[in-house]
């Protein structure tokens, strides 16, 4: 009853912050979520469904006993249903405005290169059905950026989400394909993305990475910074001039890494692969970034950035419960998970307005330690990004 009882001075807001009722009315005639007033009376109506039923926790049974209690809407669960099946498209279409409207905001206000994290997340729901979440966050601002919902069958690509020229592109060990990495480049962004030594086929000198070789070398050095080239097999493709960085883990992240190693392959039958072993000591990391500009230590530190998309995403499960599906019907799941994105957004905009964004570590990196012509400034950043 809470969720129904919202104060109408803050659900006043939150539809000005979606463009007010009018546009949200048009919209919704726009994609056919509202065409006429049976039972529910307006768009307007329609969303605070959708979020009731979504990110507020009820079942279909308790959003139309709620709606009709506080003269929200007179409707049976059935109705309910079918409204929200037909609103799927018109949510997403918000969610689309929505970082629309970010984009805009960010492109006004900032002049540095924005470091973006991407990410996917598996969202089970009944019947065996899965759906992947697909994120890119800002790590100087603290916020999605874009965000798009699909079925597994689309995969996590660096070029899945929209690429702004001159960001620095940041992506886990999903994400190292030649032409997603092709893509994003072309787009005139900067990738930083973790490998395994069989991620990429990969040349150095015109020959085939002998991986032993090199782990041999960066437990000499402590770390290993050289030029390579990407190749993708089996297809006509022109190679891509990249840096191959590896980087000693900690003791104790290295036995862990190992003894992972060993229980997959007893899981899986099979012998540990020596490359696999020795590789569990490092962090190998594919990137674009010049190496004036980004030394090693930089590089490592810009990467550890990547721990903020995993919160996002924490968040989203733990607080939100955006992986807690209950329904099956296609339209009806995208309704459910496109209104918890939506809240998800306009938590952003709320707390950005507040101020209360981006750690400062964060801020400091985008900010500062992308300067191409301060040095100074740029150690500083390193220093401030290593403590972090």
């Amino acid at each position: 009853m809470e969720h129904a009882q919202l104060d109408s001075k803050e659900w006043s807001r939150i539809v000005a912050r979606l463009g007010g009722e009018e546009a949200l009315a048009a919209s919704a005639r726009e994609h056919g979520a509202f065409v006429r007033a049976r039972g529910v009376k307006s768009a307007v109506d329609v969303l605070r469904l959708a979020l009731l039923y979504g990110p507020g926790g009820h079942s279909l049974r308790s959003v139309a006993a709620m709606a009709a209690a506080v003269g929200l809407a007179d409707v049976s669960d059935v109705a309910v249903l079918d409204r929200l099946k037909h609103a799927a498209d018109w949510l997403q279409g918000l969610c689309k405005e929505r970082l629309a409207c970010v984009a805009k905001e960010i492109g006004v206000k900032t002049t540095e290169r924005p470091i973006r994290i991407v990410d996917g997340s598996r969202l089970e729901g009944p019947g065996d059905r899965v759906w992947r979440l697909h994120l890119c966050y800002d790590a100087g601002l603290a916020r999605i950026v874009d965000a798009v919902i699909t079925t597994t069958k689309d995969g996590e690509r660096l070029d899945r989400l929209t690429v702004t020229p001159g960001e620095i592109r940041l992506g886990d060990r999903g994400f190292p394909q030649p032409d997603g990495i092709r893509n994003t480049l072309e787009a005139g962004a900067d990738v930083l993305v973790r490998l395994t030594w069989n991620s990429l086929q990969m040349t150095t000198d015109d020959k085939p990475i002998d991986w032993l070789k090199l782990f041999k070398m960066a437990s000499k050095q402590g770390s290993l910074d050289m030029p390579v080239r990407v190749h993708k097999a089996h297809s006509r493709f022109e190679p891509i001039d990249m840096r191959l960085v590896i980087i000693k883990k900690p003791a104790a992240a290295a036995t862990q890494a190992r003894a992972k190693a060993r229980r997959a392959s007893r899981k899986n039958q099979r012998r540990t692969d020596p490359r696999t072993l020795a590789g569990a000591d490092y962090i190998i990391l594919l990137t674009s970034l010049e190496r004036e500009e980004f030394p090693i230590d930089l590089v490592g530190s810009l990467y550890r950035l990547r721990w903020q998309i995993e919160l996002a995403i924490k968040r989203l499960k733990s607080i939100l419960h955006i992986d807690r599906l209950p329904a099956k019907h296609p339209d009806l799941v995208r309704a459910w998970l496109y209104a918890h994105l939506l809240l998800a957004l306009l938590l952003d905009d709320i707390t950005a307005a507040l101020g209360a964004i981006s750690p400062s570590a964060t801020r400091f990196a985008t900010n500062v330690a992308l300067a191409k012509d301060d040095p100074p400034r740029c150690r500083a950043a390193r220093r401030h990004l290593a403590a972090a």
